[in-house]
Protein backbone atom coordinates (compact mmCIF):
# COMPACT_ATOMS: atom_id res chain seq x y z
CA UNK A 1 0.00 0.00 0.00
CA UNK A 2 2.69 2.05 0.60
CA UNK A 3 4.60 1.63 -2.16
CA UNK A 4 1.33 1.95 -4.24
CA UNK A 5 1.19 5.93 -3.03
CA UNK A 6 4.48 6.69 -3.18
CA UNK A 7 4.31 5.79 -7.00
CA UNK A 8 0.77 7.55 -7.14
CA UNK A 9 2.27 10.79 -5.77
CA UNK A 10 5.58 10.26 -7.40
CA UNK A 11 7.55 11.30 -3.81
CA UNK A 12 11.12 9.48 -2.96
CA UNK A 13 11.96 8.81 0.62
CA UNK A 14 13.51 12.33 0.30
CA UNK A 15 10.34 14.35 0.23
CA UNK A 16 9.43 12.05 3.58
CA UNK A 17 11.72 13.07 5.15
CA UNK A 18 11.51 16.91 4.36
CA UNK A 19 7.67 16.12 5.44
CA UNK A 20 9.18 14.44 9.07
CA UNK A 21 11.33 16.93 9.76
CA UNK A 22 8.72 19.66 9.74
CA UNK A 23 5.96 18.14 11.04
CA UNK A 24 8.59 17.49 13.79
CA UNK A 25 9.20 21.00 14.11
CA UNK A 26 5.60 22.20 13.98
CA UNK A 27 3.70 19.92 16.16
CA UNK A 28 6.32 17.93 18.38
CA UNK A 29 9.19 20.19 19.27
CA UNK A 30 6.79 23.05 21.07
CA UNK A 31 5.65 20.74 23.28
CA UNK A 32 8.90 19.62 24.26
CA UNK A 33 11.05 22.34 25.15
CA UNK A 34 7.73 24.40 26.92
CA UNK A 35 5.10 21.28 27.87
CA UNK A 36 2.34 24.12 27.46
CA UNK A 37 -0.38 24.61 25.19
CA UNK A 38 0.53 26.60 22.18
CA UNK A 39 -2.84 28.32 21.66
CA UNK A 40 -2.90 30.44 24.79
CA UNK A 41 -0.05 32.74 23.40
CA UNK A 42 -1.45 35.77 21.31
CA UNK A 43 0.19 37.60 18.36
CA UNK A 44 2.23 40.05 19.33
CA UNK A 45 4.89 42.81 17.57
CA UNK A 46 8.72 42.02 17.98
CA UNK A 47 10.49 45.42 17.90
CA UNK A 48 12.20 44.72 21.04
CA UNK A 49 12.94 41.09 20.52
CA UNK A 50 16.33 39.99 21.94
CA UNK A 51 19.11 38.19 20.00
CA UNK A 52 18.06 35.33 17.75
CA UNK A 53 21.30 33.77 17.80
CA UNK A 54 23.09 34.03 21.32
CA UNK A 55 25.79 31.22 20.80
CA UNK A 56 26.63 32.05 17.13
CA UNK A 57 29.70 34.03 16.21
CA UNK A 58 28.22 37.81 15.92
CA UNK A 59 29.93 41.07 14.84
CA UNK A 60 31.47 43.66 17.00
CA UNK A 61 32.21 47.40 16.50
CA UNK A 62 36.39 46.34 16.09
CA UNK A 63 38.87 44.12 14.96
CA UNK A 64 42.29 43.01 15.71
CA UNK A 65 43.10 44.68 12.05
CA UNK A 66 41.30 48.07 13.15
CA UNK A 67 41.97 50.56 15.21
CA UNK A 68 40.03 50.77 18.30
CA UNK A 69 40.24 54.70 18.53
CA UNK A 70 38.86 55.61 15.08
CA UNK A 71 35.54 57.45 14.86
CA UNK A 72 32.83 54.85 13.58
CA UNK A 73 31.12 56.01 10.68
CA UNK A 74 27.51 55.81 9.82
CA UNK A 75 27.66 53.54 6.57
CA UNK A 76 30.24 50.72 5.41
CA UNK A 77 30.77 49.78 2.36
CA UNK A 78 31.70 45.91 2.43
CA UNK A 79 33.83 44.40 -0.72
CA UNK A 80 34.78 41.05 -0.94
CA UNK A 81 36.64 40.68 -4.14
CA UNK A 82 39.08 38.09 -5.71
CA UNK A 83 39.90 38.52 -9.16
CA UNK A 84 38.38 42.12 -9.24
CA UNK A 85 40.60 44.05 -10.83
CA UNK A 86 38.49 44.73 -14.42
CA UNK A 87 35.22 45.76 -12.85
CA UNK A 88 35.98 47.24 -9.04
CA UNK A 89 37.48 50.50 -10.34
CA UNK A 90 33.81 51.67 -11.39
CA UNK A 91 32.55 50.22 -7.99
CA UNK A 92 35.11 52.44 -6.35
CA UNK A 93 34.09 55.40 -8.21
CA UNK A 94 30.53 54.89 -7.61
CA UNK A 95 30.88 54.94 -3.45
CA UNK A 96 33.71 58.02 -3.71
CA UNK A 97 31.03 59.83 -5.61
CA UNK A 98 28.09 59.79 -2.83
CA UNK A 99 26.96 62.83 -1.84
CA UNK A 100 26.68 61.56 1.75
CA UNK A 101 30.59 61.20 2.62
CA UNK A 102 30.29 59.50 6.24
CA UNK A 103 31.57 56.31 5.05
CA UNK A 104 34.05 54.05 4.37
CA UNK A 105 34.70 51.65 2.26
CA UNK A 106 36.45 48.00 2.94
CA UNK A 107 37.70 45.99 0.48
CA UNK A 108 38.65 42.58 1.80
CA UNK A 109 41.09 41.09 -0.90
CA UNK A 110 40.37 37.09 -1.04
CA UNK A 111 43.82 36.58 -2.25
CA UNK A 112 43.83 37.54 -5.78
CA UNK A 113 46.57 36.79 -8.22
CA UNK A 114 45.70 39.92 -10.85
CA UNK A 115 46.21 43.70 -10.17
CA UNK A 116 43.05 43.78 -7.43
CA UNK A 117 45.73 45.05 -4.96
CA UNK A 118 47.48 47.50 -6.87
CA UNK A 119 44.21 49.39 -7.88
CA UNK A 120 43.21 49.31 -3.99
CA UNK A 121 46.24 50.64 -3.18
CA UNK A 122 45.89 53.89 -5.46
CA UNK A 123 42.20 54.59 -4.41
CA UNK A 124 43.48 54.31 -0.32
CA UNK A 125 46.05 56.53 -1.02
CA UNK A 126 43.67 59.32 -2.90
CA UNK A 127 40.91 59.06 -0.32
CA UNK A 128 42.08 57.33 3.36
CA UNK A 129 38.10 56.38 4.08
CA UNK A 130 38.86 53.12 1.35
CA UNK A 131 40.62 50.39 3.56
CA UNK A 132 42.38 47.19 1.96
CA UNK A 133 42.43 44.15 3.89
CA UNK A 134 44.05 40.76 2.13
CA UNK A 135 43.82 37.46 3.19
CA UNK A 136 46.95 35.15 2.65
CA UNK A 137 44.82 32.18 1.29
CA UNK A 138 41.58 31.70 -0.78
CA UNK A 139 39.04 31.19 2.18
CA UNK A 140 35.74 31.33 0.39
CA UNK A 141 33.60 33.35 -1.28
CA UNK A 142 31.14 33.20 1.74
CA UNK A 143 33.97 33.38 4.69
CA UNK A 144 34.68 36.42 2.77
CA UNK A 145 31.66 38.34 3.02
CA UNK A 146 31.36 37.31 7.05
CA UNK A 147 34.88 38.80 7.24
CA UNK A 148 34.78 42.05 5.60
CA UNK A 149 31.60 42.71 7.66
CA UNK A 150 33.77 42.12 10.71
CA UNK A 151 36.30 44.17 9.87
CA UNK A 152 33.69 47.36 9.34
CA UNK A 153 33.04 49.37 11.66
CA UNK A 154 29.97 51.51 10.78
CA UNK A 155 26.63 51.27 12.18
CA UNK A 156 24.56 50.40 8.65
CA UNK A 157 26.80 48.04 6.25
CA UNK A 158 25.85 47.31 2.45
CA UNK A 159 27.39 44.54 0.95
CA UNK A 160 28.22 44.92 -2.03
CA UNK A 161 29.60 42.89 -5.59
CA UNK A 162 33.09 44.37 -6.86
CA UNK A 163 30.86 44.73 -10.43
CA UNK A 164 28.42 46.81 -9.15
CA UNK A 165 27.34 50.15 -8.89
CA UNK A 166 25.01 52.61 -6.78
CA UNK A 167 23.42 55.80 -7.77
CA UNK A 168 25.02 58.90 -6.20
CA UNK A 169 22.43 59.46 -3.61
CA UNK A 170 22.01 56.05 -2.19
CA UNK A 171 23.67 56.12 0.83
CA UNK A 172 21.90 59.43 1.69
CA UNK A 173 18.53 58.86 0.85
CA UNK A 174 19.00 54.88 2.51
CA UNK A 175 20.41 56.50 5.49
CA UNK A 176 17.54 59.23 6.04
CA UNK A 177 14.93 56.15 5.71
CA UNK A 178 16.36 54.10 8.28
CA UNK A 179 16.64 57.28 10.59
CA UNK A 180 13.08 57.83 9.96
CA UNK A 181 12.38 53.78 10.83
CA UNK A 182 14.27 52.77 14.09
CA UNK A 183 12.35 49.79 13.90
CA UNK A 184 13.40 48.65 10.45
CA UNK A 185 16.56 46.50 10.40
CA UNK A 186 16.82 47.33 7.00
CA UNK A 187 16.48 49.06 3.57
CA UNK A 188 15.52 47.95 0.08
CA UNK A 189 15.63 50.23 -3.32
CA UNK A 190 14.86 49.02 -6.54
CA UNK A 191 17.91 48.17 -8.81
CA UNK A 192 18.61 47.45 -12.35
CA UNK A 193 20.56 44.46 -14.01
CA UNK A 194 23.08 45.40 -16.79
CA UNK A 195 24.87 42.97 -18.90
CA UNK A 196 28.38 44.30 -20.65
CA UNK A 197 26.40 45.73 -23.49
CA UNK A 198 24.43 48.27 -21.42
CA UNK A 199 21.38 46.43 -22.08
CA UNK A 200 19.16 46.05 -19.38
CA UNK A 201 17.63 42.88 -18.57
CA UNK A 202 16.04 42.96 -15.62
CA UNK A 203 13.94 45.59 -13.59
CA UNK A 204 12.51 45.43 -9.77
CA UNK A 205 8.67 45.42 -9.51
CA UNK A 206 6.69 47.72 -7.45
CA UNK A 207 4.28 45.87 -5.04
CA UNK A 208 4.25 44.77 -0.95
CA UNK A 209 7.49 44.74 0.60
CA UNK A 210 8.73 42.80 3.67
CA UNK A 211 7.48 45.95 6.28
CA UNK A 212 5.12 44.66 8.47
CA UNK A 213 5.00 44.62 12.38
CA UNK A 214 4.37 40.76 13.11
CA UNK A 215 7.30 38.63 12.37
CA UNK A 216 4.43 35.34 10.92
CA UNK A 217 3.20 38.43 8.43
CA UNK A 218 6.99 39.26 7.68
CA UNK A 219 8.04 35.71 7.37
CA UNK A 220 4.92 35.01 4.75
CA UNK A 221 5.84 37.81 2.96
CA UNK A 222 9.49 36.97 2.20
CA UNK A 223 8.65 33.64 1.11
CA UNK A 224 6.23 34.97 -1.55
CA UNK A 225 9.21 37.41 -2.63
CA UNK A 226 11.76 35.01 -2.85
CA UNK A 227 9.73 32.14 -4.44
CA UNK A 228 7.67 34.26 -6.94
CA UNK A 229 10.03 35.60 -8.82
CA UNK A 230 13.91 36.46 -9.27
CA UNK A 231 15.35 38.29 -6.64
CA UNK A 232 12.23 40.30 -6.18
CA UNK A 233 13.75 40.60 -2.14
CA UNK A 234 17.70 40.20 -1.87
CA UNK A 235 18.84 42.12 1.41
CA UNK A 236 22.26 40.76 1.33
CA UNK A 237 22.57 43.56 -0.98
CA UNK A 238 20.55 46.24 0.60
CA UNK A 239 21.35 48.32 3.64
CA UNK A 240 21.43 46.57 7.24
CA UNK A 241 21.78 48.08 10.32
CA UNK A 242 24.90 46.54 12.45
CA UNK A 243 22.93 45.18 15.34
CA UNK A 244 20.45 43.22 13.40
CA UNK A 245 23.36 42.01 12.04
CA UNK A 246 24.58 40.94 14.97
CA UNK A 247 21.54 39.75 16.52
CA UNK A 248 22.00 37.40 13.67
CA UNK A 249 23.76 34.05 12.36
CA UNK A 250 25.70 35.87 9.83
CA UNK A 251 25.28 34.31 6.51
CA UNK A 252 26.14 30.49 6.69
CA UNK A 253 27.98 28.06 4.33
CA UNK A 254 25.41 26.95 1.91
CA UNK A 255 23.79 27.23 -1.16
CA UNK A 256 20.90 28.92 -0.07
CA UNK A 257 23.10 31.53 2.21
CA UNK A 258 21.42 34.51 1.37
CA UNK A 259 18.18 33.27 1.28
CA UNK A 260 18.63 32.10 5.34
CA UNK A 261 19.68 35.38 6.10
CA UNK A 262 17.13 36.83 4.63
CA UNK A 263 14.46 34.69 6.19
CA UNK A 264 16.64 35.54 9.55
CA UNK A 265 16.55 38.97 9.65
CA UNK A 266 12.79 39.20 8.31
CA UNK A 267 12.36 38.08 11.91
CA UNK A 268 14.24 40.10 13.72
CA UNK A 269 12.11 43.51 11.92
CA UNK A 270 10.80 44.99 9.20
CA UNK A 271 12.55 46.21 6.27
CA UNK A 272 11.53 49.78 4.98
CA UNK A 273 11.51 49.89 0.82
CA UNK A 274 12.37 53.12 -1.17
CA UNK A 275 11.00 52.92 -4.50
CA UNK A 276 13.88 54.70 -6.61
CA UNK A 277 16.15 52.44 -8.71
CA UNK A 278 19.37 53.27 -6.37
CA UNK A 279 21.61 50.16 -7.45
CA UNK A 280 22.55 48.50 -10.24
CA UNK A 281 24.16 45.08 -10.38
CA UNK A 282 26.16 43.51 -13.34
CA UNK A 283 24.43 40.11 -14.99
CA UNK A 284 26.99 37.54 -15.69
CA UNK A 285 26.57 34.17 -15.54
CA UNK A 286 28.68 30.69 -14.99
CA UNK A 287 27.93 27.31 -14.49
CA UNK A 288 26.65 26.31 -11.13
CA UNK A 289 29.34 24.06 -10.15
CA UNK A 290 32.56 26.75 -10.72
CA UNK A 291 29.94 29.23 -8.92
CA UNK A 292 28.92 26.84 -5.54
CA UNK A 293 32.95 25.37 -5.52
CA UNK A 294 33.81 29.49 -5.61
CA UNK A 295 31.67 29.36 -2.26
CA UNK A 296 33.10 28.00 -0.21
CA UNK A 297 37.18 26.00 -1.41
CA UNK A 298 36.24 23.06 1.03
CA UNK A 299 32.55 22.59 0.17
CA UNK A 300 32.62 18.88 -0.73
CA UNK A 301 29.34 17.07 -1.81
CA UNK A 302 27.94 19.87 -3.14
CA UNK A 303 25.43 17.96 -4.91
CA UNK A 304 23.79 17.12 -1.82
CA UNK A 305 22.95 20.25 -1.19
CA UNK A 306 20.87 19.97 -4.19
CA UNK A 307 17.92 18.71 -2.39
CA UNK A 308 15.23 21.54 -2.24
CA UNK A 309 13.42 20.21 0.71
CA UNK A 310 16.69 21.32 2.69
CA UNK A 311 15.75 24.95 2.32
CA UNK A 312 12.51 24.55 4.52
CA UNK A 313 13.80 22.46 6.47
CA UNK A 314 16.74 25.07 7.39
CA UNK A 315 13.69 27.88 7.43
CA UNK A 316 12.10 25.45 10.30
CA UNK A 317 15.23 25.41 11.85
CA UNK A 318 15.88 28.80 12.37
CA UNK A 319 11.91 29.69 13.34
CA UNK A 320 12.71 26.92 16.26
CA UNK A 321 15.83 28.89 17.37
CA UNK A 322 14.09 32.46 17.35
CA UNK A 323 12.72 34.27 20.95
CA UNK A 324 8.99 34.04 19.24
CA UNK A 325 6.06 32.44 21.20
CA UNK A 326 5.08 28.91 20.58
CA UNK A 327 2.18 30.28 18.93
CA UNK A 328 3.87 32.30 16.54
CA UNK A 329 6.19 29.65 15.76
CA UNK A 330 3.36 27.21 14.92
CA UNK A 331 2.00 29.83 12.42
CA UNK A 332 5.61 30.13 11.20
CA UNK A 333 6.18 26.30 10.63
CA UNK A 334 2.82 26.40 9.30
CA UNK A 335 3.87 29.10 6.71
CA UNK A 336 7.06 27.09 5.86
CA UNK A 337 4.81 24.00 4.90
CA UNK A 338 2.95 25.48 2.63
CA UNK A 339 5.19 27.51 0.78
CA UNK A 340 7.17 23.97 0.67
CA UNK A 341 4.40 22.09 -0.55
CA UNK A 342 3.71 25.10 -3.48
CA UNK A 343 7.14 24.91 -4.21
CA UNK A 344 6.85 20.94 -4.88
CA UNK A 345 3.89 21.50 -7.00
CA UNK A 346 5.08 23.94 -9.39
CA UNK A 347 8.05 22.51 -10.08
CA UNK A 348 6.67 19.30 -10.74
CA UNK A 349 4.08 20.93 -12.99
CA UNK A 350 6.69 22.42 -14.91
CA UNK A 351 8.84 19.07 -15.18
CA UNK A 352 5.70 17.83 -16.47
CA UNK A 353 5.08 20.25 -18.91
CA UNK A 354 8.47 19.65 -20.17
CA UNK A 355 8.02 16.27 -20.40
CA UNK A 356 4.89 17.05 -22.65
CA UNK A 357 6.82 19.55 -24.45
CA UNK A 358 9.42 16.99 -25.57
CA UNK A 359 7.10 14.34 -26.69
CA UNK A 360 5.01 16.45 -28.53
CA UNK A 361 7.97 17.67 -30.39
CA UNK A 362 9.15 14.10 -30.76
CA UNK A 363 5.43 13.02 -32.32
CA UNK A 364 5.21 16.24 -34.31
CA UNK A 365 9.02 15.34 -35.98
CA UNK A 366 9.48 13.30 -39.26
CA UNK A 367 10.33 9.55 -39.06
CA UNK A 368 14.10 9.37 -39.62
Amino acid sequence: MAEYILKAFSLTPNHLFAIGEICRFTFLKPWIKTGRYPLIFAEKSSSNMPSMNQNRGSLNGSHPSVEGDLPRPRVSFAIPVCNAERFLGRALDSLLAQNFEDFEVVVCDNASTDGTQNLVRRYSERDERVRYIRNEENIGQIENFNRVCELSRGDFIRWMGADDWLEIDYARKCVAALDRRPDAVGVTTQWRFMDDNGEINFLDVPGPRVDASTPTRRLHLTLRLLQNGKLLFDPIYSLIRRNALERSGMLPVNRWTDRLLAFELCLIGPFCHLDDFLATRREAREPRKIRIERWHKRYKGWKKSEHRWMLYVSYAKIVGRAPLTVWQKLNCWGIIFFYWLRDEIRRRVKRIKRRLKKIRANALSPPR
